[in-house]
């Protein structure tokens, strides 16, 4: 086996590279069907750096991501529960920090463009609606003046 087809830990410093990278290109706001598209371009910019050595694919930075948010949210509930300690600050930890913001203003904004959906929706068809009545009460208009002996254009 080659160095990279080894299974190996993820160093601190592979961590805060894709971190970086994530916050940079922010993989995790694609649009739909667009998501793993995202996700691998963002692991061939990171195998084109020379400080990153190790060989990933979309799944595997997808998977790593969520484990590292999934494992910063547990972080932050233990160290809420600790009053009074000091706990250092990483750049990792900051890194991740301003990812959750980002996830979260993510997911708001998803949720809102899902929920004006349909109220767009209903408008678009009530607008139709409009359409459609005005046609007919043109339509009856023409109608009455044909059978008032009046020549149609």
């Amino acid at each position: 086996m080659s160095q990279t087809d080894k299974r190996r830990n993820w160093s601190t410093a592979e961590d805060v590279r894709m971190l970086i990278q994530v916050i940079a290109d922010e993989p995790f706001a694609a649009e739909k069907g667009q998501m793993t598209k995202a996700w691998q371009t963002l692991a061939e910019k990171l195998m084109e750096c020379p400080q990153f050595t190790r060989h990933v694919d979309a799944r595997k930075l997808q998977h790593r991501f969520t484990f590292l948010v999934d494992e910063h949210r547990r972080f932050d509930v233990a160290s809420a529960k600790l009053s009074g300690s000091d706990q250092e600050e990483t750049e990792k930890h900051m890194l991740l920090d301003d990812l959750l913001a980002h996830l979260e203003d993510t997911k708001i904004k998803a949720a809102e463009a899902k929920s004006t959906a349909p109220q767009e929706k209903n408008q678009v068809e009530q607008d139709g609606n409009f359409v459609r009545e005005m046609a007919m009460q043109t339509m009856k208009r023409r109608a009455e003046k044909s059978n008032d002996g009046e020549v149609m254009k």
